[in-house]
C-alpha cells in the first residue's frame, strides 16, 4: 500500500519576481501551499500570480490570513475587537477564494499565519472565534493548525475538519508549542536536521524538543517555510529522502 505525506509551504509573501520564481521552484517539491492574502503580506497581483502557479503545479491551495499587520509581517500579537478581527480574516480569506474560483480552482483550507497561529494555540476563545469565522465563509474549508494542540478538538467540535501540521524547520518547546523565533536554535537551517525531524514525526510519531525531550506528535501535513534560509535545498533533500523511504509527497 502506498504511503503519503503532505508537504506544505507558505507562499506569495514577496512582491519581487525573484520571490515569485523561488515559489515556483519550491512548488516542484510540495503538495500543498498556503497563500498570503493581504494581512501580513500579499496583494491582488501576488495572489493571482501565486494561485496561477499553484494550479499549474497541481497543488492543494489554502489561505494564509493573519493579524492585519504588514509592518511586523504578522509576527506580533494584536489586540483587536472580535468584530474587527473577524472582518479582517473574512476579507483576507474571501479575497483569495475569489481569485482561486476565478481561475477555476478550489480553496481547500485555511492556515492562520504567525502570531495569530501561535495565539490560537494558547487561547481557546480566540481559536473558536477564528474557526467560527471561517465556517461562516465556507463550512467545507479545512482548518490547518498546530498538531497536538487544542485546535483540533475545537475545530471538530464546531463541525470543521482539522489538518494537524508539524514543522520541518522549527524546534519545539517542551510543551509542544513552537519555540519562539527569538530563541537560539529555534529555526532549523540544516537540511539534514530537517529531514531527521520529519522522519521522526512521520515514522515514529514523535519529535525531539529543543531541550532534548521526546514529545508525541502525529501530523497530517509537514511545513517548510519558504523564507527559511536554504528552503529549496531543504525541500530537495527532504523529498529525495522521503521517496527513498517509500513515502509519496501528496495531499491526502
Amino acid at each position: 500500500m502506498s504511503r503519503y505525506i503532505d508537504l506544505n509551504c507558505d507562499m506569495g509573501e514577496g512582491e519581487t519576481e525573484a520571490s515569485a520564481a523561488l515559489d515556483r521552484e519550491l512548488m516542484r517539491f510540495i503538495s500543498s501551499c498556503s497563500i498570503a492574502c493581504g494581512g501580513h503580506a500579499g496583494s491582488e497581483r501576488t495572489m493571482r500570480q501565486t494561485v496561477a502557479s499553484a494550479l499549474d503545479a497541481g497543488l492543494r491551495i489554502g489561505a494564509h490570513p493573519s493579524y492585519p499587520d504588514r509592518e511586523n509581517f504578522g509576527r506580533q500579537s494584536m489586540t483587536l475587537t472580535p468584530d474587527a478581527l473577524c472582518a479582517a480574516i473574512t476579507e483576507q480569506v474571501c479575497a483569495l477564494q475569489a481569485v482561486v474560483n476565478e481561475k477555476g480552482g478550489k480553496l481547500s483550507f485555511v492556515k492562520p499565519h504567525g502570531a495569530l497561529y501561535n495565539d490560537m494555540v494558547r487561547e481557546a476563545e480566540l481559536t473558536s472565534l477564528i474557526i467560527e469565522t471561517i465556517k461562516r465563509i465556507d463550512p467545507k474549508l479545512k482548518i490547518m493548525g498546530l498538531a497536538g494542540s487544542h485546535c483540533r478538538a475545537i475545530s471538530e467540535g464546531l463541525g470543521m475538519q482539522f489538518l494537524g501540521e508539524a514543522f520541518a524547520d522549527r524546534r519545539y518547546a517542551d510543551n509542544g508549542q513552537l519555540s519562539p523565533r527569538s530563541q537560539d536554535g529555534a529555526v532549523i537551517t540544516q537540511p539534514e536536521t530537517a529531514v531527521a525531524q520529519i522522519i521522526s514525526i512521520v515514522e515514529h510519531t514523535r519529535v525531539e524538543s529543543i531541550s532534548g525531550r521526546w514529545l508525541p506528535l502525529s501530523a497530517q501535513s509537514i511545513c517548510v517555510h519558504s523564507d527559511t534560509p536554504g528552503a529549496l535545498e531543504q525541500l530537495k533533500l527532504i523529498t529525495n529522502h522521503l521517496s527513498s523511504c517509500g513515502l509519496r509527497i501528496a495531499a491526502t
